[in-house]
């Protein structure tokens, strides 16, 4: 194949300089435009075009493998965490940032085809959660199921590749903590950066240690406390620690509806919220608008005409 001719070389070169030429234009036209109707504030730039913007897909749904279903009561989900596949996030739940949960291996993926409403009516039990017997080579996972008013919080990985997980109510589950088809009951606390392997069940108000690697099929009976690599039971919780599972869930539940709008304080925005994205300057804020509402008083009249 021959190289570019001298036409189309000249063609490339002087499209590439107009093109820049009217984006540079463009740049100049927004920026004059915004300066003459806003104002920086406190360092805030109110150039449109400069803001940064994210291409990350926060939800990806699957052809073949369902989508994600977010009930609309949801406490926080982060704009960088990630759900892939057949995901289910529960009223008053919350994804922190950066973590996945990817479920596209999905063989009974047609439950999460329905809507939130008919989502709810759905039972673990029911016949759509159980595996085939003969699951195609190329699903062989399940879905991934979060109750309400669950915490999974920083860069923890959750995914189905082996069968369904199941993640009930008021759950904590720490930073960096690794979840693989398995099943975790009502109000247990899974430490940070702990394992629990395949087909693992930890029953209900729980607690699994930081760092702890609970093994395949392992049973971790109500109420137990769970240490080590390969993780064992160290003792039975008292009702203090068994409660705190429960409030401790609750607390992050508010932590979760603070982080919601944390997205809005940045970039351009209003003038009305500069005094919460810059602690500090309040005072400074409310004098500079009793400065641009109040008219000038008379001696200042007479000092600007003198």
């Amino acid at each position: 194949m021959s190289g570019p001719t001298l036409f189309q070389r000249l063609r490339q070169t002087l499209g590439r300089a107009l093109r820049e030429t009217g984006q540079a234009l463009d740049r100049v036209g927004i920026k004059g435009q915004s300066l003459a109707t806003t104002k920086r504030i406190y360092g805030d730039d109110p150039v449109i075009y400069e803001d940064f913007l994210s291409r990350h897909r926060h939800q990806m749904p699957l052809l073949r493998r369902g989508k994600p279903i977010v009930s609309k009561d949801v406490a926080f989900l982060a704009p960088c965490s990630t759900l892939i596949g057949s995901v289910y996030i529960g009223a008053g739940s919350s994804v922190f940032y950066k973590a996945i949960l990817r479920a596209d291996a999905c063989e009974n993926a047609n439950v999460f085809s329905k809507s939130e409403e008919d989502f709810d009516r759905t039972t673990l039990e029911d016949h759509v959660w159980q595996l085939p017997e003969n699951p195609l080579p190329s699903a062989r996972g399940g879905g991934i199921f979060i109750g309400q008013d669950t915490n999974v919080q920083d860069g923890c990985i959750i995914d189905s590749a082996k069968g369904h997980t199941k993640i009930g109510n008021g759950v904590t589950i720490g930073h960096l903590a690794s979840i693989h088809s398995a099943t975790i009951e009502d109000h247990c606390l899974i430490g940070m950066g702990s394992l629990i392997q395949e087909g693992a069940l930890i029953k209900e108000e729980s607690f699994i240690a930081a760092g702890a690697n609970v093994g395949k099929n392992t049973v971790v009976e109500s109420g137990e406390l769970w240490v080590g690599n390969p993780a064992r039971k160290l003792r039975d919780l008292s009702v203090e620690e068994r409660q705190k599972l429960h409030s401790q869930a609750s607390e992050y539940v508010n932590v979760a509806s603070n982080q919601r709008d944390v997205m809005l304080l940045g970039g351009n925005i209003p003038e009305s919220l500069s005094q919460y994205l810059y602690p500090g300057h309040e005072t400074e804020f409310e004098i500079e608008n009793v400065q641009e509402t109040e008219p000038p008083t008379a001696d200042e009249e007479d000092r600007i005409k003198a």
